[in-house]
């Protein structure tokens, strides 16, 4: 039975911010920049789900791609437009 590779890709964004508490505010600013604000900033992030198996002669899919979208989903709906740094 012939086998396929699938990647999926699944798109969200969120913010976050590198501080650290063990560093003064002015040694957070020299080593982190920008990225130190209070408020965050944001990134785009992917989540890439490889999947690889046998062709199912019933649906010609390797998985059901409805499924898939919704189990990955409870990954990054919950992280689009957040703080990470909060959730």
């Amino acid at each position: 039975m012939p086998h396929v590779s699938l990647t999926r890709r699944y798109r969200f964004c969120a913010a976050h911010r590198l501080h650290t508490d063990f560093l003064t505010p002015q040694q957070n600013w020299a080593a982190f920049g920008k990225c130190n604000n209070p408020n965050g900033h944001g990134h785009n992030y992917v989540l890439e789900a490889f999947i690889e198996g046998p062709i199912d002669p019933k649906t010609n899919l390797i998985i059901n791609l409805v499924e898939l979208d919704d189990v990955l989903k409870t990954v990054t709906d919950p992280l689009d437009h957040q703080h990470l740094n909060f959730d």
